[in-house]
């Protein structure tokens, strides 16, 4: 509590102080402001729950049990009985099986205190063989009488000559290694000394269990009223949705909690079942606590078996025991959390490991052995609430198992370091969940490339970082090359394919994914290299976004020429050599302000591509796509638009494909 206060005095005094020598707090900008705040309120918070750990440790265990007794609160409900009838009967119930729990804990305890001294040869014995044992191996033997004699020297150190002291006589330093006897006899405590001992250890527990008693009594009458509330203090601009989301978040802690008190329970009730069967003594005690431990996640099981694997130990003068009781533990535990606990509730908490982690030490140094149970349960119901209140969003986001980021921003992040390889590892494992790969290309790559020209346009990005980007999607691409390419799932009829030039953006798309086109099934002229001829529109991103659509129409069976934006510059345009070319499609992530570039750009490339050939606008923008491609229409003489990579393949393919029916003079030039 103490580094509490001190750190909230530190915050407070930046706070008043803004104008310090140290560079970290020289600015006075918002996001400063926010950080100081939130550092602000968490030191309160920390403080807090410190502070009042002893009001808000049984509030939160009347809390969990609130949780654990609200179904069956609800099920004498629908039965018609009274609300307090049934809330005593819950909590006496409970109550009673808590203290049944913990009578037979002590009585066990109690009796395997007074069983203890008979183990005490057996646990000699074992020691006596382990010394030998140790002291048989040369290496171990060598190492004990280092440390003797190392532990002799500290003990004894050599008088130091050099001063030239005179020695003192045999007889005075025997005299001064005598011990001399002394015996320390505390006084027989008085009744009113019992009686206050007694009190000490027996009162805590009881204000325990009654602060929880009152509370849980509190919670479960006025459950209604309780929820109007936290409606009202989370939001009531959307009742609807506050409503759900609190029900929501009720029952699935309900099911949460009580699945994982049944198979605690089954856990502790094996568990004792095996050690009987063992013979380990005061099996009952060791189960419920593998019950309680088991709350706490990864190392409970093992901090529960550390006790009854000793006491095997110590009650068998062989090994038998002690290895039995181990693999007792190991099984079990395999058992419940590979098998028992992924069919009943899925394969996790919905936390993430780090987060189990961190949170088991936070409630542990915050609230002790109790904070140690409720660690975990604590902070599933952080989460919950996280994922339904938007106000507590930043919990999900910091203790939740889901994606911190989205698959197109942890792309584009990667793009931002130059990792490729991760890249196409994001990809490839797009792809062996079941998409095609240009499917892949549109959902994560071109969304990535799009938040890219949102920066770029911002100028958050200079000329090295879209080169980067850049290099990288072609990197990446090439990492991507023995990837196997999908077939389609079935290949499209005569009249899907002949819809004809006039409705190339608007194909009718019955099938999720492409077909692969065979040579056999390409149109004379576009089984050249070159056929089709993928350009990028004026930036590097237009490169990166044309090298994903080249990439696409080469693992669905064409041979696609890629060429820079430098190629359709005013000074190369005119060497540009498209002779064999079909199509040209010119890739765009951003159009600008004025379209004119695009008009003159179309317009050129007429007078240099052969007749017949089709010119194709790639505008990749995923809003106000229909807008955008309707005054594209309006101002240029494009042949096809598209606003996504998966549509740029549809109208390519409709094109060279050789089942296409002429039906306009469009189409007739492509015969």
């Amino acid at each position: 509590m103490r580094f509490g206060l001190s750190f909230l005095a530190w915050l407070v005094i930046i706070r008043m102080e803004p104008k310090t020598g140290f560079p970290i707090f020289a600015s006075t900008s918002p996001a400063r402001t926010t950080f100081l705040q939130g550092l602000l309120i968490a030191a309160i918070v920390v403080t807090g729950l410190y502070a009042g750990r002893e009001v808000l440790v049984p509030l939160a265990l009347a809390i969990l049990l609130s949780f654990i007794l609200t179904p069956p609160l609800l099920f004498l409900r629908r039965l018609r009985v009274p609300r307090v009838v049934g809330v005593a009967t819950l909590v006496s119930a409970a109550f009673l099986v808590i203290l049944a729990i913990g009578w037979l804990i002590s009585r066990e305890a109690a009796q395997l205190a007074s069983e203890i001294p008979r183990y005490q040869s057996t646990l000699t014995e074992k020691i006596s063989k382990i010394t030998r044992s140790a002291a048989d191996a040369p290496a171990i033997g060598t190492v004990t009488r280092a440390l003797k004699e190392l532990q002799q020297e500290l003990a004894h150190p050599k008088p130091d000559t050099s001063v030239g002291t005179v020695p003192r006589p045999p007889e005075e330093v025997g005299e001064d290694r005598k011990p001399v006897p002394v015996e320390i006899r505390e006084p027989e405590p008085r009744p009113l000394e019992l009686f206050q001992r007694l009190a000490g250890t027996l009162l805590p527990p009881i204000a325990t269990g009654g602060i929880v008693l009152l509370f849980l009594i509190f919670i479960l009458l006025q459950r209604e009223d309780l929820r109007d509330r936290l409606i009202r203090l989370f939001g009531t601009s959307d009742l609807q949705r506050s409503t759900a989301a609190i029900n929501d978040a009720a029952e699935r802690l309900s099911r949460y909690f009580i699945t994982q008190l049944l198979i605690n329970s089954a856990f502790g009730i094996f568990i004792a079942f095996g050690l009987w069967l063992i013979g380990v003594p005061s099996p009952t005690v060791w189960g419920i606590l593998a019950m309680l431990m088991r709350f706490v996640p990864y190392v409970g099981s093992f901090i529960a078996a550390a006790p009854p694997v000793l006491l095997a130990a110590i009650v068998d003068p062989g090994w038998t025991t002690f290895l039995l009781t181990v693999a007792l533990y190991i099984v079990s535990e395999l058992a419940m959390g590979q098998l028992v606990e992924p069919v009943l509730y899925g394969h996790g908490t919905g936390l993430s490991p780090i987060a189990i982690v961190l949170a088991t030490v936070f409630w542990t140094w915050l609230w002790g052995p109790l904070g140690l149970l409720l660690a975990t349960p604590l902070t599933v119901v952080l989460v919950v609430l996280g994922r339904h209140i938007e106000g507590l969003q930043f919990f999900d986001v910091l203790l939740g198992d889901e994606p911190a980021l989205t698959p197109e921003q942890r792309f584009y992040q990667r793009l931002l370091t130059g990792d490729s390889a991760e890249s196409a590892d994001q990809l490839e494992n797009c792809v062996k969940e079941g998409q095609q790969l240009v499917s892949c290309f549109d959902e994560v790559a071109l969304k990535a490339l799009q938040f890219a020209q949102h920066d770029a346009e911002r100028g958050m990005l200079d000329k090295e970082n879209l080169e980067r980007i850049d290099a990288t999607v072609r990197e990446l691409i090439e990492n991507l090359r023995d990837l196997e390419p999908q077939r389609g799932a079935q290949k499209g009829t005569s009249t899907e394919l002949s819809a004809g030039l006039a409705s190339l953006t608007r194909i009718e798309e019955r099938e999720n994914d492409l077909k692969r086109l065979e040579p056999d099934d390409l149109a004379p002229g576009w089984k050249v290299d070159g056929a089709v001829v993928c350009i990028g529109g004026r930036t590097r991103l237009d490169d990166a976004a044309a090298a994903l659509l080249s990439e696409a129409l080469e693992k669905l069976g064409l041979k696609p020429r890629l060429l820079r934006s430098e190629a359709i510059s005013p000074a190369h345009i005119v060497s540009l050599d498209v002779t064999d070319a079909k199509l040209v499609c010119l890739s765009y992530m951003s159009i600008g302000p004025s379209s004119a570039h695009v008009r003159y750009l179309v317009r050129r490339l007429r007078g240099i591509v052969p007749r017949g050939c089709i010119i194709l606008i790639g505008y990749w923008v995923t809003s106000n796509a229909n807008g955008a491609v309707k005054a594209l229409e309006q101002t240029t003489e494009a042949d096809a638009y598209a606003t996504s990579l998966k549509q740029a393949c549809r109208i390519i393919i409709n094109a060279a494909s050789r089942t296409r029916e002429p039906r306009n003079r469009h189409q007739r030039s492509l015969a």
